[in-house]
């Protein structure tokens, strides 16, 4: 079993990560955690994790832990799946964790109506961790070709922004506002490299 546990400090989390890197894996190991530690897990994606690795991470759990992870679809208008979500977590109780993963465009800029609702649910959640996942956008000029999309922004609304990334070796490293980690993929999320 995967002992790692993101560094992450604060209750509104960001994590934008280069395609393949792991960024869902993350938030399903996340997602483990939360709800081994009792609490419920609402997921929001356009698509549900793939079948075979959200297995793999979750399905040990016993059936009486996974009722409490909630899933919903993350299409159409950004706002009102925002304030369903927020909804939810507000009513039902021991929601300890909202992911919204691929919340953004996988390319180009992040529209504003989005980053507004994904700010909004951010506000409306309290103290209830929020993990939004997004894709990485290209730099050309940034040493390694990415940067945060959105950064700025994502910060001035209180989000702690992290990314995540492939190393040469295929090591993982995560990166953000506290120590960088370096993490590998196992068939349970994702443990110490």
């Amino acid at each position: 079993m995967a002992a790692w546990r993101p560094a992450f400090q604060a209750t509104k989390v960001h994590l934008a990560g280069a395609a393949g890197a792991g960024a869902t894996s993350l938030a399903l190991q996340m997602a483990k955690h939360v709800l081994e530690d009792g609490e419920r897990v609402l997921w929001a994606a356009p698509e549900m994790p793939d079948p075979t690795r959200f297995s793999q991470v979750l399905g040990g759990l016993p059936p009486t832990v996974a009722t409490r992870f909630h899933a919903m679809n993350l299409v159409g208008r950004m706002d009102l799946v925002t304030k369903s979500l927020q909804q939810a977590a507000t009513s039902l109780p021991g929601v300890g964790l909202v992911v919204m993963d691929d919340w953004a465009p996988a390319t180009g800029r992040i529209p504003k109506a989005s980053f507004d609702a994904l700010s909004n649910l951010a506000s409306g959640l309290g103290e209830i961790t929020l993990l939004a996942t997004s894709k990485l956008g290209t730099d050309m000029d940034a040493e390694d070709g990415f940067r945060v999309r959105s950064e700025d922004q994502l910060i001035e609304a209180g989000f702690a922004s992290w990314r995540l990334t492939v190393e040469p070796s295929g090591v993982r490293l995560l990166e953000g506002p506290d120590e960088p980690q370096r993490v590998r993929i196992v068939d349970e999320g994702l443990d110490f490299a």
